[in-house]
């Protein structure tokens, strides 16, 4: 089948993505550069007076930043939501580069406050419009891959920007001129340099505007401002998923914010100085980089679900076990931990935001999680130091033992303690309650197949999978007819038999063509042979040329009847099945659970069940002796969810304009008894 092209360089061969990701990386630096040249121009301008002063100004560019998200950001959401998000960005963008430079030309402590408080302002508009913008241009099954991409520039570009800030701070001492070699030449040079950037991020997408898909979510509406802010709000809460991703990422955030804001004050308690607090918060946003880039290759038998409560418990074991060690060495390790965990975290709960929200609300509730994100974590970055000075120091009796604790470790075992249990909720609340978490971890161990699924870039695909091929095949082709009336191009089909060479299979299979008995290997390599044609003829270009697919029995009959079925290796045939269809996995697959009668097999309804409780994302099982209407309607509100947030993908043809979509007609997926 030809070998794929890697995920990002196929990402960055989309001219409108790859400008939008440079413009995203270049100003993510600059933004990082800036807070550190206005933290370093309030110290620069309080320096004659106490340190308690000092820090009162670095604290007042803290709280200058914060105050917008506090006053206006579920307003500047529901507002991003009814404006063209692409002049939001570019007029946006324009005023805080202007706003930069002021603050550099001035100079002056107030404008600095009052300036930051307006770019804030400001980034509250573009940046909900920025992340809508760029879940409607990165095609759906990249967008993991894509969050990936963006998150890394902006997370990555931290200790880039501390480098730059460094050099600037220490080259201007070599000049003797007493200009050149003031405090206020490096400030002003990062001030500039960020001011440019934003200049840069307007220009790139006043270029690319005719390739931004425009929605205003306020078209044909009339409700006000604040009806679409209730509105936001009631999606996240009455959404569970969303409700618990919501709890999730800020329960994280809250405890990453305790870390950074008593990373130094505990670094100190281990006689490391500021170089072994420099080394500690470059090692915490590694393992956050390494967690957004490897992080979600490495458990692949979990679903994303529940590797977001999983991955937020894991980070907060690791913070309270590095709050009990005393060696430096084993913090940087843990703190490496933290950081690869809360990394995974991140990723995954961004990525499933985008999927679960339609467009036409992104704006308002990306504005409010996001604002969320950054109060809890200003907050408690605040809060943190304040926290350990007031715990001091303590300690635990253990028979003939004593165990102390430092006000920054006590502090630490607290975010940890905190992290753990948001974790846990995260787990239950998002993930399902499935199988017991020690049983999906094995299933996982004993598959290890890092191939991972991968969903199509156009189209929609859904698969029916079940013991009873008549009831299969009766719901598939109601489901089609459905879709087709409300003007979607439908192609449905099934395995095996539905090309030219699957005929030909589906005829050995069914002992037409051949009277010796097949091998249970032979068997299952003419199914996975029928499926490589299958996909490569029917299935991917259909889903190219933005059709619904609707397909009876896909890669799960194959694993349940061959594997569990036959006594075949699972892990292997689903591997193998990975290869022949190129990882091609379903947007949706609805199981019909049947219970076993005579002549049933357990094993093969229990494996079905098994696959279908290891991915809950994208498995819909309904009992099959539900009245057919009733599996209709449940199938429908699914794939209506579905529709919602990826309709820019999907073809839909006008009332006046329908046509009906040349259909294979099921194949013979139907005719075959234990279908594979």
């Amino acid at each position: 089948m030809g070998r794929h092209e890697n995920a990002v360089l196929a990402l960055l061969r989309i001219p409108v993505l790859r400008r939008m990701w440079a413009a995203i990386t270049v100003s993510s630096l600059g933004d990082w550069l800036g807070l550190l040249a206005n933290t370093a121009l309030a110290q620069q301008l309080t320096s004659d007076r106490s340190v308690a002063a000092q820090g009162a100004a670095i604290s007042g560019v803290i709280l200058t930043r914060l105050l917008p998200d506090l006053l206006l950001g579920p307003i500047a959401g529901a507002l991003a939501d009814k404006l063209d998000r692409r002049r939001t960005i570019i007029i946006g963008d324009v005023s805080a580069g202007m706003l930069f430079l002021s603050i550099a030309i001035t100079y002056d402590l107030v404008w600095l406050y009052v300036a930051q408080f307006l770019i804030e302002a400001v980034g509250l508009f573009t940046m909900p419009a920025k992340q809508a913008i760029w879940v409607n241009i990165v095609p759906r099954e990249k967008l993991p891959v894509a969050n990936q991409m963006s998150l890394i520039s902006v997370y990555g570009a931290v200790p880039v920007a501390a480098l730059i800030f460094a050099l600037l701070s220490t080259f201007n001492r070599f000049f003797q001129d007493p200009l050149l070699a003031s405090a206020r030449v490096p400030i002003v040079i990062a001030l500039v340099f960020n001011a440019l950037t934003f200049f840069a991020a307007a220009l790139t997408v006043y270029l690319v505007r005719r390739d931004i898909p425009v929605f205003l979510a306020g078209s044909g509406e009339t409700k006000n401002m604040f009806s679409a802010i209730r509105e936001g709000m009631s999606f996240i809460w009455t959404n569970p998923v969303l409700r618990g991703l919501y709890i999730g990422i800020l329960g994280a955030f809250l405890s990453g914010g305790v870390v950074v804001g008593v990373a130094q004050l505990y670094v100190a308690t281990l006689d490391a100085g500021n170089a072994g607090y420099s080394i500690l918060f470059g090692t915490v946003f590694t393992g956050l980089a390494l967690g957004m880039i490897v992080g979600p290759r490495i458990l692949p038998g979990i679903s994303r679900r529940r590797l977001f409560g999983l991955s937020i418990g894991l980070s907060g074991a690791s913070l309270v076990t590095m709050s009990l060690m005393g060696d430096f060495v084993l913090v940087l390790a843990l703190a490496l931990l933290v950081g690869f965990f809360g990394g995974i975290a991140w990723i995954n709960g961004y990525t499933m935001i985008g999927y679960e929200v339609e467009d036409r609300l992104r704006g308002r509730v990306f504005a409010f999680i996001l604002s969320s994100v950054r109060i809890a974590l200003l907050l408690s970055v605040a809060v943190g130091p304040l926290l350990a000075g007031s715990l001091g120091q303590r300690s635990v009796r253990m028979r003939e033992s004593e165990l102390a604790f430092s006000g920054p470790s006590t502090t630490l075992l607290v975010a940890g303690l905190l992290a753990t249990a948001v974790g846990l909720y995260a787990y239950r609340a998002v993930g399902g309650r499935g199988r017991r978490l020690v049983d999906i971890l094995w299933h996982t161990v004993s598959r290890p197949d890092l191939l991972g699924d991968e969903h199509v870039e156009t189209g929609l695909f859904i698969a029916f999978e079940g013991s009873s091929s008549d009831q299969i095949a009766s719901q598939a082709m109601s489901l089609a007819e459905r879709l087709r009336r409300d003007g979607y191009r439908v192609i449905s089909t099934g395995e095996p038999g539905d090309t030219a060479a699957g005929r030909q299979i589906a005829a050995i299979l069914s002992g037409r063509a051949t009277t010796t008995p097949l091998a249970p290997a032979t068997e299952c390599l003419l199914y996975l042979a029928d499926r490589a044609e299958h996909v490569a003829r029917v299935v991917r270009p259909a889903l190219q040329q933005r059709q619904v697919v609707v397909c009876q029995r896909y890669v799960d009959s194959t694993v349940a009847y061959q594997g569990a079925g036959r006594g075949l290796d699972p892990s292997r045939i689903r591997r193998t099945s990975q290869w022949v269809t190129g990882s091609l996995a379903p947007d949706l697959t609805v199981v019909l659970d049947s219970a076993v009668g005579a002549g049933g097999d357990a094993a093969v309804r229990h494996m079905f069940l098994e696959i279908a409780d290891a991915d809950p994302d994208r498995y819909l099982v309904l009992p099959a002796d539900l009245r057919a209407d009733a599996i209709a309607g449940a199938v429908d509100e699914q794939v209506a969810a579905l529709l919602a947030t990826r309709s820019e993908r999907v073809a839909r043809d006008l009332p006046d304009a329908r046509q009906a979509s040349a259909g294979h007609g099921g194949g013979t997926a139907g005719t075959v008894a234990a279908a594979g």
